[in-house]
């Protein structure tokens, strides 16, 4: 199945952003999740220096410290690897709504299609 270029629907967009603003505290994937939206790092910035440098990360969101809550001095925010971390996507994905090879570029293309919408 062809990959590139398809999005979530604005449904689709309002449950998981639903989803991870109330569970981004608790879940390390909704927090990831939660990071790939607002903010405009890749996953592969979010994996290396925003993940293993708390200095970088609090001085990139300087004026949203609260989206980490506790976590932002935590060493190390997401201790798996990329591909763990899409797997548990994919499944979440395929749980939720039916869609089976997700990905993370999804939620970014899914961003700028129904910028209305949010």
């Amino acid at each position: 199945m062809e990959r590139r270029g398809r999005v979530f629907t604005p449904e689709q967009m309002k449950t998981i952003q639903t989803r991870v603003e109330k569970l981004k505290d608790t879940e390390e994937m909704a927090l990831l999740v939660f990071l790939l939206l607002k903010t405009k790092l890749k996953m592969s910035d979010l994996l290396s220096w925003f993940n293993k440098d708390p200095v970088k990360r609090q001085n990139y969101l300087k004026e949203h410290a609260d989206w980490l809550a506790d976590y932002g001095s935590v060493p190390v925010l997401f201790p798996k690897t990329h591909q763990a971390y899409l797997n548990q996507w994919k499944r979440l994905c395929s749980h939720l709504f039916g869609i089976h090879q997700a990905t993370f570029e999804m939620l970014k293309r899914s961003l700028g299609k129904n910028k209305k919408y949010y």
